[in-house]
């Protein structure tokens, strides 16, 4: 099955769709972050973590764990200039010995202290991104790993300027389509998996 071209008023769509079932749970996620906007606060990391984890299901056991180690990182002004390089710091994780990644939730995290600087990446999106470039080879090379953040948002970058008639979406409106247009049966179908 060919995948939709992404335009605005698809983009848009999926934005209002989103929007309409989810709307309580992003309202009380923008506004846990605000009342706790810092990272050093164990108590303040802890509860952004937990309602992070809860509603948008990273199903990380140890969130305890993982609060402690976004107060021990200092983010808090390499946050508002966009530094890549703390989704990787907050993903990679030892508990009990063993190293953890959640990739996924630090993308989140950051996301939702600097929306307009940190795309959100998930297994879905990853998907959806190289259906497309199969099909319509948006990239001259291969996407590559697209759980190394920078290179991440490079593909996001390369995705938005090769579909002009998407306009320039914000980072949540294209996390809105990409997410829930992956999840749809037509990209089941397109990789052969529904």
């Amino acid at each position: 099955m060919q995948l939709e071209t992404p335009t605005r008023k698809l983009i848009e769509k999926y934005r209002r769709e989103f929007e309409q079932r989810n709307r309580a749970e992003e309202e009380a996620i923008i506004e846990i972050f605000k009342i706790f906007p810092h990272n050093k606060d164990y108590k303040g990391v802890l509860l952004k973590s937990i309602v992070l984890n809860a509603l948008y299901g990273t199903r990380i056991m140890r969130i305890d764990k993982i609060a402690r180690h976004i107060c021990e990182l200092d983010i808090d002004d390499r946050l508002k200039v966009g530094d890549s390089q703390i989704v990787d710091q907050i993903a990679k994780v030892t508990i009990k010995g063993k190293e953890r990644r959640n990739y996924s939730f630090a993308s989140k995290y950051c996301s939702f202290h600097q929306p307009m600087l940190y795309p959100i990446y998930d297994s879905i999106v990853d998907r959806i991104l190289r259906a497309y470039q199969r099909q319509d080879r948006f990239l001259s090379q291969p996407l590559g790993d697209l759980k190394d953040y920078r290179r991440f948002k490079e593909v996001l970058e390369k995705f938005v300027s090769f579909y002009e008639n998407a306009g320039k979406p914000s980072w949540r409106e294209l996390d809105y389509f990409l997410h829930d247009y992956g999840k749809s049966s037509s990209l089941k179908e397109c990789n052969g998996t529904g």
